[in-house]
């Protein structure tokens, strides 16, 4: 299996050095289409840099909401969404592969009613792979409607276990340990996943601390975000790790 590295990019306008700079290092560039950030300059500015540097593109899709990036929920009816969809899809003509962003990516893997919706609109798009967490509602859906899922994991995330699943999921961006800054422990994290398939998520101790607990995380893709301050050189560094690891587990 090879894991490869993706990265959510074209979200701080055409020309920003780090993303340019990205571009050479990442396998999969998921171009914001105007839902959280992005528009139909920085689209065709990315799209060119990815056909040059032989990057797989995906269509990073969220709820119309700039003014919080796209990373909360939004109660919409179907019908505003899916046209907004639509929209952002149109700005990447061709593109069969999709990411979800933030509160649409979360909400997809959690609510079955929204994913199957979303799924059936994928199908309908022609699109044919998608990258989702394991075991998320959006990637069983997915599944069943004959697309191919590429399991995702964070590279500069942390992860709690949700009591309810028992799943790992991410922990929410507000929470000061939420974002991994320090690089080591992200390729820490990282070479875990890569090599076993889990991850050390976090538990709520009852006594105002956090125990790790080791969660299955079965990954096809890793996910550097742009905007993190270690982005560059941790996509660089996963990069190389990359080239000389190969998974254990199944």
């Amino acid at each position: 299996m090879n894991i490869r590295i993706n990265c959510d990019i074209g979200e701080r306008g055409p020309d920003h050095h780090v993303d340019l700079a990205l571009m050479e290092t990442i396998q999969i560039a998921n171009i914001a289409c105007g839902g959280h950030a992005g528009d139909a300059e920085t689209v065709g500015i990315f799209r060119t840099l990815a056909e040059k540097n032989r990057v797989a593109v995906s269509a990073h899709l969220s709820y119309p909401d700039t003014e919080h990036f796209g990373r909360i929920s939004m109660d919409m009816a179907w019908d505003d969404l899916e046209a907004s969809l639509d929209r952002q899809m149109a700005l990447l003509p061709g593109v069969t592969l999709v990411k979800f962003h933030g509160g649409l990516y979360h909400d997809a893997s959690n609510r079955p009613d929204l994913a199957m919706k979303l799924a059936r609109w994928l199908k309908k798009k022609n699109v044919d792979q998608v990258i989702a967490p394991h075991g998320s509602e959006i990637m069983k859906t997915c599944l069943n409607l004959d697309m191919e899922v590429l399991k995702e994991a964070f590279a500069e995330r942390r992860y709690k276990l949700d009591p309810a699943t028992s799943r790992p999921v991410l922990m929410d961006r507000r929470h000061p340990m939420a974002v991994i800054t320090d690089e080591r422990s992200a390729l820490a994290q990282c070479l875990t996943v890569i090599r076993y398939g889990f991850v050390d998520a976090l538990c709520d101790d009852g006594k105002g601390g956090w125990i790790p607990r080791k969660a299955m995380l079965p990954c096809d893709t890793l996910c550097v975000h742009s905007d993190s301050p270690i982005a560059l050189t941790l996509a660089q560094n996963l990069a190389k790790t990359l080239r000389n690891e190969r998974p254990v587990h199944d």
